[in-house]
């Protein structure tokens, strides 16, 4: 590694370690699923403030085990330092003070989401392909399997899905695989066949006809799928969270506005959804641009039994 890589390694470290250590203090003693937060109610409300969704830094793009006893997301630390994956559990019963991802690299990464099983995690870097010493001009999809020492070698994602230069992996309880397809913009699947995922499909226009489409959160039973589209409000590019809902023929309705369930602003930009394994919460990023900060919200899932009525009953 170059001198000066190493030296900016050094650094980084000590600032995290900085950062670790002013935490600790007041982490409290937590217990039960979602790093012990109480969970919320039909309002949105910001996960793990002051532990996940710090002051000194923008969270977002969170994931769960289907324990729902550890995660990963992604922390931009201060002075625009670079999106970089964070990672947390409860161990008896106590919660572990936020720390980097133990397989790390000194590199933008991002986007992580974990298999149905818990035995797998996928997330965007741009650490150096096999054989290079640069980092890579543009983000990978890795993947790294979890063994009974720890966590193995981090591995490149192969073809097909990788071809599309995928972004945000969202699965299914039965293994299907939805992501953001960077070439063309949109949300396409991959099954699962003979532990091999197969050719690439493009989710239909009721979902893929909104702008800039990105994030795909699927429910673990593939019931609803939920995404963000970015437009302009006010000569403002503003973003919001769409959901559309797969109905006994196999066919979607077409992706609407949560904007009034989720009670949201029009300035503000709501991207980068996650369903909780069991179900049972929405988890969101939110982003203030008056104040530049983005935190990480959840909300109760039965948010969307409104919507869901509204939207069965449109298509009939």
């Amino acid at each position: 590694m170059k001198p000066k890589a190493i030296f900016f390694g050094i650094l980084l470290s000590i600032i995290f370690a900085f950062m670790s250590c002013a935490q600790k203090a007041d982490i409290p003693v937590l217990k039960g699923p979602f790093l012990g937060q109480k969970p919320p109610g039909m309002t949105p409300e910001i996960f793990a403030p002051g532990i996940v969704s710090i002051e000194e830094g923008k969270e977002y793009k969170i994931t769960f085990s289907p324990d729902l006893q550890e995660i990963f997301f992604t922390r931009r630390t201060p002075h625009g330092r670079n999106d970089r994956l964070w990672h947390s559990r409860l161990e008896n019963g106590k919660l572990t003070i936020p720390k980097l991802a133990p397989f790390s690299y000194d590199c933008i990464e991002s986007n992580a989401c974990f298999s149905p099983d818990g035995k797998r995690l996928y997330y965007s870097s741009r650490r150096p392909l096999s054989g290079e010493e640069d980092l890579s001009q543009w983000n990978n999809i890795w993947f790294i399997d979890r063994t009974a020492e720890g966590w193995a070698e981090p591995q490149l994602l192969g073809s097909p899905i990788n071809d599309y230069r995928p972004v945000y992996f969202s699965f299914t309880n039965s293994g299907i695989l939805y992501f953001t397809c960077s070439r063309p913009r949109e949300i396409g699947y991959s099954e699962l066949e003979n532990g091999q995922y197969s050719e690439v499909k493009r989710l239909p226009d009721e979902i893929n006809y909104l702008k800039a489409v990105a994030h795909p959160a699927v429910a673990p039973d593939g019931s609803y799928i939920i995404v963000d589209s970015y437009y302009l409000e006010n000569n403002r590019i503003a973003g919001s969270l769409y959901i559309s809902f797969r109905k006994t023929d196999g066919s979607w309705t077409k992706a609407v506005s949560m904007k009034e369930a989720l009670n949201a602003s029009d300035s503000d930009i709501y991207a980068s959804a996650r369903v909780t394994p069991d179900g049972e919460y929405i988890f969101f990023e939110k982003y203030i641009r008056e104040t530049d900060k983005s935190d990480i919200y959840w909300v109760d899932a039965k948010v969307i039994d409104e919507i869901k009525a509204k939207s069965i009953h449109s298509d009939q």
